[in-house]
């Protein structure tokens, strides 16, 4: 058939047919792609004329025709496709089919949810919508991105080609919603939103949380949503919840945060990223903080919510019926007999709790560190240790936020306990102490080793009879840490052993102070 205008005529013949106009001048079309060709509407419809013969498709497995609007490849396993527009060109900037992706499956097509449109070619697929310009996806990442509802779902269209992500290690797409990332160890997950946007501010792939090994989550109080990552020996993570945002966890703390119960434990979600201080790593939580020390690898959970019981109390002792003594121990003159006592309860695996002074601290600034470093809980005990019915609301409340923060600089937490000087309060100062987050603690008995010898009337028998006539379940015994100023006598740390051998003896176990938390 034959059929001739001013502007345009087609020849047909027994192998095909040759199409010409003024404008594309003639060529030929033949074979499954003119079949194709003629399906789409031929010279009259979206594609118009031809404007090359059918030639070999770059990289010689199949062969292609191009027209005024488009393309037709065609493969011996692929069949006769078309390609036009932008997905066209970006195909093109690919390498076509001589490059990665291939011959088409598929003509384009409206892509599932109808804002944009998509070619699938094979070895992955372009998509296209006018937000977001036309981006292919291959590979793993294309297979979850579908799982996920491809462009129709949440995710939306591509906003990026498959790239290395940062670090090398492995590949991502970036959609409109979110990204999708992929190593070889990990597969390939999805990561958006907040959690997303914690992520990259972190480093994204590179940082310290590496690649996601899921997807995003609910969390199993159903109040918020995680994504685990694979980075650090520990594992890390991203939680989110409305009241908290998007925080990171890792490594060590993670573990131990894990080990609580995650969010729905009694600290709750996070708060911050990990951070560093002095000696160690920390995270805050919503009722408290996780410290790791470096020097000995260990992890301090510090509670920061004070039990209603707490309130408005000096707390004499732990309200149990088990048989468990705290042995506490006050600092503020020096230090004369910390390394006795310290290597007195490592022998005999006993915890104690440490009531510091900030003037302690910054005279010692080295002695915090082998307090928690071999196990210890360390409390506050105000900055220069004055008698807190004496002072104004507003003194305490520097007293005791001065003494928290030359704590906390030397890589330690004192909340969510106190110890007032002199064991000086009534009910102002007790409330004082409670408004600034801490729960004050006193003591069942005083071992008056502070005394000295007594002109050598008294040695360490004369506190182990003290805590003995004490002894009690929740017994709390006050100990202190430096020498007597006149005679340089230790008597706590001498009568240490004997008053561990004799509790033992009795019955009695040990604990710090976090036993009255609950």
């Amino acid at each position: 058939m034959n059929t001739r205008s001013r502007a345009a005529a087609v020849r047909t013949f027994r192998g095909g047919s040759i199409y010409w106009s003024s404008a594309t001048g003639a060529h030929e079309v033949h074979g499954a792609i003119r079949g194709h060709y003629l399906e789409l509407g031929g010279p009259g419809g979206f594609f118009g004329f031809p404007l090359t013969d059918e030639m070999a498709a770059a990289g010689g497995a199949g062969r292609s025709n191009d027209f005024a609007n488009g393309s037709i490849y065609w493969s011996p396993v692929t069949g006769a496709h078309e390609v036009h527009g932008a997905i066209r060109g970006h195909y093109l900037d690919l390498g076509g089919p001589g490059g990665f992706f291939g011959f088409p499956l598929t003509d384009e097509m409206a892509a599932a949810g109808g804002a944009g449109r998509s070619n699938d070619f094979a070895n992955g697929s372009v998509y296209w919508s006018p937000g977001t310009g036309a981006h292919e996806v291959h590979g793993a990442i294309r297979g979850h991105y579908l799982e996920l509802g491809g462009p129709g779902g949440f995710f939306g269209f591509p906003l990026t080609d498959e790239m290395a992500a940062a670090g090398g290690a492995g590949r991502v797409n970036d959609f409109a919603n979110g990204s999708v990332y992929w190593s070889p160890g990990t597969g390939a997950h999805e990561v958006h939103g907040a959690i997303r946007g914690d992520y990259l501010a972190l480093g994204g792939a590179a940082g310290v949380l590496a690649f996601p090994v899921t997807d995003e989550n609910p969390t199993a109080d159903g109040i918020g949503r995680y994504n685990h990552f694979s980075g650090t020996s520990g594992g890390s993570s991203i939680y989110w919840s409305p009241a908290t945002g998007a925080h990171a966890v890792v490594g060590g703390i993670r573990a131990t945060w894990a080990s609580l119960g995650w969010e729905t434990g009694r600290l709750g979600y996070p708060v911050s990223d990990e951070y560093g201080i002095t000696g160690g790593r920390r995270s805050d939580f919503q009722h408290g903080s996780i410290l790791w020390h470096a020097a000995s690898g260990r992890t301090e959970v510090i509670y920061t919510t004070i039990p209603s019981s707490l309130l408005g109390v000096d707390l004499e002792r732990i309200p149990t019926t088990q048989k468990i003594v705290a042995l506490t121990f006050d600092a503020g003159a020096n230090d004369a007999a910390l390394r006795s006592i310290l290597n007195t309860l490592a022998s005999n695996g006993v915890p104690g709790t440490f009531f510091l002074t900030g003037d302690w601290v910054n005279q010692f600034p080295s002695d915090p560190a082998l307090i928690y470093n071999a196990g210890h809980r360390i409390g506050n005990h105000s900055m220069t240790h004055p008698d807190f019915t004496t002072l104004s609301d507003a003194q305490i409340a520097a007293e005791i936020s001065n003494a928290q923060r030359t704590i906390e600089a030397a890589g330690a937490d004192p909340l969510p306990f106190f110890r007032f000087p002199f064991g000086a309060r009534d009910s102002r100062t007790i409330a004082d102490v409670n408004a600034a987050g801490y729960a004050a603690i006193r003591w069942t008995v005083d071992t008056l080793g502070w005394q000295g010898t007594m002109n050598g009337t008294r040695g360490p028998s004369f506190v182990v009879q003290r805590v003995m006539a004490s002894a009690q379940p929740g017994e709390i015994v006050l100990m202190h840490l430096g020498s007597n100023p006149d005679d340089g006598s230790t008597l706590d740390a001498d009568a240490l052993p004997e008053v561990i051998s004799q509790l033992r003896s009795a019955g009695y176990g040990f604990v710090t102070l976090n036993a009255v938390l609950g």
